[in-house]
């Protein structure tokens, strides 16, 4: 095993990846990414995912018939012919979703799959003497980058990124309500097709790098991942052009180092951030929202503790058991002793060494919010969304806890002295003077 190890030139395998031919394709790569990136944001927003798809494959017919043209496969033609398909698509499917009954995703899923049907049999009608390398056009071929089409890509990134900047507003208001950017004088149509056309020549830019399968991903997971990161349109364009350039670049240096087809490695890369944004996700992730679920719950029982020791707590009785307690709120004895500590040391109550509760002074104040929060949303939940008294009891034990709400349902119900059970509800703190 050493031997092996041993006959390993770490040094050239570590260096492999940053040679000529890297830089030149991964740079393409990364350009590609970001593109993809930036128009992906549209095609999320406008739940367009499968017209993504759709515009992959069906530019086939468009890239064959370039090279029927012109006899070679310059990447200049291929893009005129597959912006041609691209936009032809983009028409056929507005065409069939509004002159008949067809739904718009059912008109992509035909209008795709029969120009890619067609490009199909085009590619195998091809004469003799003439090779169109479909594996290359549907997989993608990083090695056949070459400086033509580094060019042509440093040319369509920066042409895309300033139409989205100068349309921002424009695209914006078409991407979240079309009637009304319509009934504004936006043309609408004239930004969905012109969006169409930039997103078909991405693809076909990206064609040697990832193919036109692997492409769709580059354009919906990066922005999928940037939109569970924020609410505002133009940082989810920045972060989704950097999430998009960032898993080309990591794709096509790993695929470098290990033989990996790059395409794959990309968008392998391209999910692994995006599923890392899902668990992690500030506002949207899952992680995160466990944590704050425990946390409410967390919260939620430690008030009911102290709201429980103040209801089986009166005048002569100072001290609640710690059994009662667990029988009332249905919380197990090991995790109530953790609820207790914490409650100590925020003194709101006392342990004694016979097991029993007892509310200290500020642990009263808090008992009184829970039970004028309970009192007062049962009288909401009678009064106004019309509720049997014998009902509301358990509503008004989720309620009790949005302490927000509180002073407004008070205000809303004129101040009320007793809930629909006749129990007196407790005054709220009083306003301090300014």
């Amino acid at each position: 095993m050493l031997d092996i190890f041993s006959q390993i030139d770490f040094q050239h395998w570590l260096l492999r990846p940053f040679s000529e031919r890297w830089w030149q394709e991964t740079l393409c790569s990364m350009l590609v990414g970001v593109t993809c990136g930036v128009l992906g944001c549209y095609v999320v927003l406008r739940r367009m995912a499968l017209i993504g798809d759709a515009l992959s494959h069906a530019v086939l017919p468009g890239v064959v018939i370039a090279f029927l043209i012109t006899n070679n496969t310059g990447i200049v033609g291929l893009l005129s012919g597959a912006l041609l398909a691209g936009l032809l698509t983009a028409v056929l499917i507005n065409l069939i979703s509004r002159a008949s009954r067809t739904k718009e995703d059912s008109s992509i899923g035909i209008v795709f799959t029969s120009l890619f049907a067609i490009g199909i049999i085009l590619v195998s009608a091809l004469p003799r003497g003439l090779h169109f390398d479909l594996k290359c056009f549907l997989f993608g071929d990083p090695l056949a980058v070459g400086a033509t089409d580094l060019l042509l890509m440093v040319i369509i990134c920066p042409v895309v990124l300033a139409l989205t900047t100068a349309l921002y507003h424009p695209l914006k208001l078409a991407s979240f309500d079309p009637v009304v950017a319509a009934a504004m004088g936006v043309p609408v149509m004239t930004l969905h097709y012109l969006l169409m056309g930039m997103l078909s020549a991405t693809v076909v830019a990206g064609l040697k790098t990832t193919g036109v399968i692997l492409v769709v991903a580059l354009v919906i997971t990066p922005a999928s991942a940037a939109y569970l990161l924020t609410n505002r349109l133009s940082r989810m364009m920045i972060l989704a052009g950097a999430f998009g350039g960032l898993s080309a670049v990591a794709g096509m240096t790993l695929s470098f180092v290990t033989n990996w087809p790059s395409g794959a490695t990309m968008v392998v890369f391209a999910t692994a951030i995006f599923g890392l944004v899902l668990l992690l996700s500030p506002s949207q992730g899952i992680v995160i929202k466990m944590f704050r679920r425990r946390k409410m719950q967390w919260i939620v029982e430690c008030e009911d503790v102290l709201k429980t020791v103040y209801r089986n707590t009166h005048e002569g009785i100072e001290w609640c058991n710690l059994r009662l307690v667990t029988n009332v709120t249905r919380i197990s004895l090991r995790r109530l002793h953790a609820i207790v500590a914490q409650l100590e040391k925020k003194h709101l109550l006392h342990l004694n060494s016979d097991n029993e509760l007892q509310l200290t002074a500020a642990g009263r104040i808090r008992a009184l919010e829970m039970v004028r929060s309970h009192r007062l949303w049962e009288s909401y939940l009678t009064e106004r969304a019309g509720m049997a008294v014998a009902d509301v009891h358990e509503q008004a034990e989720q309620l009790e806890h949005v302490h927000e709400l509180v002073d407004e349902v008070d205000r809303n119900l004129g101040h009320p002295r007793v809930d629909p059970h006749g129990e007196t509800i407790p005054p709220g703190k009083k306003p301090t003077p300014s």
